[in-house]
């Protein structure tokens, strides 16, 4: 019979559940691996350590990129300027030597006018290293700002310090004017002369050596070019001399 009184020795069997065998640690299996990316704490931690690297990787190859562009601006233009220091492009001159006029009759009553025209331009290319080509070129016989006659001028080119002639020629059969242009030249034909303008405009290229420069729209302008033709004759020719011409571009 066992004393009550002495201590209990062994190790009891909790709720009659039979005790794990010898040399196991955990009777428990394992829980399986947390893979929620929402609370794995490594992953959050991962992912707060890369955003900032790739941020900073593409601000910095933006900066690399805008940096560049800046680059190849400054020495394009740059580039440019040293052309132009060395080239120093300059516009044609013109110079109107003659102008004849024949065949010429203006009527009051019909409002028309009929004439023939005969220009010599001397054009200059003051460039010492830059080609002219002259292409499209028209030319037109004016009284003020009314357009008598148009004609056309065939294309030619021009190399560096050459001096070049052209000749155009125009023609105006019973062409309607404005009345106050008959009233013009009526009252300069009574003093003797005439002043009519000439205008020629041409698509012009630039060239130096194989490099070609942007092409440009030249504006020439001769204005009040006197013709003596008086009330009793219908012909005439430049009074004064050759006249220089303004040039636009």
């Amino acid at each position: 019979m066992q004393d009550s009184s002495r201590p209990a020795t062994g190790y009891p069997v909790p709720n009659g559940h039979t005790p794990p065998p010898t040399g196991t640690a955990y009777p428990y299996q394992a829980p399986p691996p947390n893979t929620n990316t929402n609370t794995n704490p490594y992953f959050y931690y991962n992912q707060q350590q890369q955003q900032p690297f790739y941020s900073d990787r593409r601000a910095l190859i933006l900066r690399r990129m805008i940096v560049a562009v800046i680059a190849v601006t400054v020495i394009f233009f740059t580039i440019l300027f040293i052309m132009w220091l060395v080239i120093r492009p300059r516009l044609p001159d013109f110079q109107i030597q003659s102008l004849s006029l024949s065949n010429f009759n203006i009527s009051s009553t019909s409002q028309t006018v009929t004439g023939n025209w005969n220009a010599r331009f001397q054009v200059y290319n003051p460039n010492k290293k830059m080609k002219i080509y002259y292409d499209e070129i028209e030319s037109g016989i004016l009284y003020k700002s009314d357009t008598l006659s148009q004609t056309r001028i065939a294309p030619f080119m021009q190399n560096t310090k050459t001096q070049s002639v052209v000749e155009a020629s125009y023609s105006a059969t019973e062409a309607y004017v404005d009345g106050w242009v008959v009233s013009g030249i009526n009252g300069e034909r009574s003093r003797g002369s005439v002043g009519f303008n000439v205008k020629v405009v041409a698509d012009v290229g630039f060239k130096v050596g194989g490099l070609r420069a942007r092409r440009r729209l030249l504006r020439v302008l001769c204005e009040n070019v006197p013709v003596g033709v008086s009330t009793s004759s219908k012909s005439g020719n430049l009074t004064g001399g050759a006249r220089d011409c303004r040039v636009y571009a």
